[in-house]
């Protein structure tokens, strides 16, 4: 088991918002559904991406089961709290520990027979039973199974019951997210005393990764999203992208540990010299910041806080969709809620987000200030500090 991880937490969560959407069990399918639910973070899911490769069923009773490969399950029972069921499938692999004599291997496993697995740790109710799935993570041929095993309108998407159960923080996660957000800030100010007029864009991913994993030997992967002078679209594939003196290099993500991610972002400038046109618009980006950390606090609505932060700034056609996310473990990095125009919900304690104020141009370079918060029941306890100006 993972030390400090409270399973029944996180499943009394997820209960509680089964029940609000009216639901017998989810069929949890996406890597950080099946990690958030069981605890165990399938290899297969994360490396591959293949749907079918593991699921998760939870119950609105609480009870917990995973499906997963025979490969994968000697590493799950050693991950899993022992309450969770573990059901395993045959791959192509041999493995003398579940050798038959006579046995016939598949070239590869048929993914969709997961879903059989799963159907069978659904309870029976005489008037049947109501299934949450992610519908992102659902293939064709699974979801026609599924409804019709449980009835066409016995299936509905359990995205919205997924992030609610994740709002609220147990204290291990937010050990968890504090420790990656701290880590990402101190591998991007490492990083940003290594960068010198003519280093390139692949010399900044490469310092960055380095320096986390230096930092975080138990990391499991990387964000970056770095973004270099003009060129203000993170690429997947950094390009050899020199860097002038004055130029701005923009930071932001971190490392993944536990399953869980960081995202903060900082920009800095080349040879930490630049023009006063770039310094200016970087303070004017700061007040929208200074604001929003100043005014953050339980009760306060996530709206008023962007509203807030675009009047602080007062730029004219600076409009954003939100400035900043809920952060756990999904994949994207960004989570619902929002600090959006939309977003009448209060703030609470035990919320983690990220609150930033980017700024995105191809003549002007790029700029954000990131940090990740945690909201107490006085305030917010910030993990991380962006720096006022653009210098290190």
């Amino acid at each position: 088991m993972i030390p400090g991880r409270d399973q029944k937490a996180i499943v009394k969560k997820l209960q509680t918002e089964i029940k609000k959407a009216g639901l017998d069990a989810l069929i949890l399918t996406s890597a950080d559904g099946v990690l958030y639910s069981t605890g165990f973070a399938v290899r297969s899911l994360y490396r591959s991406g293949k749907t079918g490769n593991a699921a998760a069923v939870v119950t609105a009773e609480g009870d917990v089961a995973l499906i997963c490969s025979e490969f994968e399950k000697n590493a799950a029972v050693l991950v899993c709290d022992p309450s969770i069921k573990i059901q395993a499938y045959p791959v192509w692999i041999y493995i003398e520990d579940y050798a038959v004599e006579g046995m016939k291997k598949e070239v590869q496993p048929d993914l969709n027979k997961t879903y059989h697995l799963a159907a069978q740790f659904i309870p029976e109710k005489k008037d049947g039973v109501k299934i949450g799935v992610q519908s992102k993570w659902v293939t064709y041929e699974a979801g026609t199974y599924l409804r019709k095993v449980f009835g066409e309108k016995n299936i509905v998407d359990c995205s919205k019951v997924l992030s609610e159960a994740r709002v609220i923080k147990t204290p291990w996660e937010i050990e968890v997210l504090r420790h990656n957000a701290q880590i990402a800030e101190k591998a991007m100010n490492t990083t940003a005393r290594q960068i010198v007029p003519g280093m390139t864009t692949v010399d900044l991913h490469h310092i960055f990764h380095k320096t986390c994993l230096e930092m975080a030997p138990d990391m499991t992967a990387v964000s970056q999203s770095h973004t270099v002078a003009s060129d203000f679209a993170p690429a997947w594939i950094p390009r050899e992208r020199r860097m002038e003196r004055g130029d701005l290099f923009r930071m932001d993500g971190g490392p993944y540990t536990n399953g869980y991610k960081s995202d903060i972002g900082r920009t800095y400038a080349v040879g930490n010299a630049t023009s006063k046109d770039r310094e200016e618009l970087y303070a004017t980006l700061w007040k929208g910041y200074e604001f929003a950390i100043s005014n953050m606090g339980p009760g306060v609505r996530m709206c008023d806080i962007f509203n807030g932060t675009q009047e602080a700034i007062g730029m004219k056609n600076y409009i954003r969709g939100h400035h900043g996310h809920s952060i756990s473990c999904d994949i994207s990095g960004e989570e619902a809620p929002f600090f959006s125009p939309e977003e009448t919900r209060v703030l609470e304690p035990g919320m983690v987000m990220c609150f930033e104020t980017p700024f995105y141009s191809s003549t002007r370079q790029t700029y954000n200030i990131e940090d990740t918060l945690l909201v107490t029941d006085t305030g917010i306890e910030l993990f991380t500090k962006a720096p006022p100006t653009l210098y290190i």
